[in-house]
């Protein structure tokens, strides 16, 4: 039987409940949130090591929100495509706005949008506007194509009083796995191991210990890549 309290059982139970409902991570402790953000970007088929979501505290609420690398992650694992379908100026309430449609290879496609204020901007300021628009309607469309219920870095930013949580997310394991013969629990350990390799059998070994990671992320199968043409210039 469990030794815990039913008042503990009942707060863990509140606190799973807001992760699920809310996306609140505000409640976990420092360690389960690296493991929570871990295993959020494994489920992705993302690198947390490049840091693909943050952490946004809002009115007491702790939420992640996709960086500008986590998107482009995003839009190479699933050959996204973007078309800028329509570019409008609406200066009766000084908004710039731009509407981008996202497409995969199979065919199915969304459109967002991403508007910005351009009241009293002119010059560098303006054209920054614009571009960040056309940018958030991107990154926007990508991240509702592919079902996530999060927000873009791009949106985060405009929020007001929100502000990024101090946390450090991704933690180095204690002990690298070994290339010889042991297959890499998680992305971010393959990746540290791929990083330690010395020689090309090295590579040829870490490759075929963990085929399937490799093989199915087009982010790590580049990674060996890059790690091999690395070794081949004597870096």
């Amino acid at each position: 039987m469990s030794n815990q309290k039913p008042s503990e059982i009942t707060t863990q139970s509140n606190v799973v409940s807001q992760l699920i409902l809310n996306g609140d991570l505000s409640k976990l402790a420092a360690n389960d949130k690296v493991r929570y953000y871990n295993g959020y970007c494994e489920r992705m088929g993302l690198d947390p090591f490049t840091k693909p979501f943050d952490i946004l505290r809002l009115n007491g609420r702790e939420v992640l929100y996709c960086t500008r690398s986590g998107t482009q992650q995003l839009n190479k694992l699933h050959s996204v495509s973007h078309l800028i379908t329509s570019r409008e100026l609406i200066e009766s309430v000084g908004v710039y706005q731009v509407t981008s449609k996202a497409s995969l290879p199979d065919g199915r496609c969304t459109e967002s949008i991403g508007a910005v204020n351009i009241t009293g901007l002119k010059g560098e300021a303006y054209a920054n506007a614009i571009m960040k628009a056309e940018t958030k309607a991107k990154r926007r469309a990508t991240l509702d194509l592919l079902g996530l219920g999060v927000l873009d870095e791009s949106e985060a930013e405009t929020i007001p009083n929100a502000e990024p949580a101090s946390i450090a997310l991704v933690q180095e394991p204690e002990e690298l796995p070994q290339i010889e013969s042991k297959e890499c629990p998680t992305l971010g350990t393959l990746l540290i191991a791929l990083s330690k390799t010395q020689t090309l059998d090295d590579i040829k070994e870490l490759y075929f210990a963990n085929t399937s990671k490799v093989e199915h992320n087009a982010f790590v199968k580049e990674a060996f890549t890059n790690r091999k043409n690395e070794i081949n210039n004597g870096k």
